[in-house]
């Protein structure tokens, strides 16, 4: 494990990990995540709630493969097709003009461009942790460093709606 790759899985499984659990914290965040489904991912009625279960299930397992040494190689790429996803959705729905409000991490602000920027370099993080995964011995120190930096990476990630209006 490199100190890069602790970083990344740091990043990913913090903002992973808070996304899903903002669509689970009860039934009213539930019902909101699953209306923009139905807008992002243009479904029949009847594949809304079965994507949404499959979005929060990948979330989920992203957290856990990131977590697991041998399997988070398979974890950063589900980051990246799962990240690859919604900026496809996004785009689309923004191109569509449908201004639904992202159910990420519970803000509500409607998917836009920022959204896109903050897919990216989530995208990067994940490249980057697969790229690193399985790197030489890390010393204790530098691993909690790493891990510290990651963290806080996360947060900025998870903050970053907030972040951009401060500067609009």
């Amino acid at each position: 494990m490199s100190y890069a790759e602790t970083a990344c899985r740091a990043v990913l499984a913090l903002v992973f990990a808070v996304s899903a659990l903002s669509k689970l914290r009860g039934r009213g965040a539930w019902r909101r995540f699953a209306a923009s489904v139905a807008v992002l991912a243009p479904a029949p009625p009847a594949a809304v709630g079965p994507l949404a279960v499959a979005v929060v299930a990948a979330e989920g397992a992203i957290v856990a493969a990131l977590a697991v040494g041998p399997l988070v190689r398979v974890g950063f790429a589900l980051a990246l097709g799962l990240l690859g996803a919604f900026t496809i959705a996004i785009v689309s729905a923004y191109t569509r003009e449908k201004r639904v409000p992202c159910a990420c991490f519970g803000s509500g602000s409607p998917v836009g461009p920022r959204h896109v920027v903050r897919n990216g370099i989530l995208a990067a993080v994940a490249l980057a942790g697969l790229l690193t995964a399985g790197g030489g011995p890390v010393h204790l120190a530098g691993a909690g460093i790493a891990l510290a930096a990651g963290l806080i990476g996360g947060l900025l990630m998870i903050t970053f709606d907030d972040l951009v209006e401060l500067f609009e």
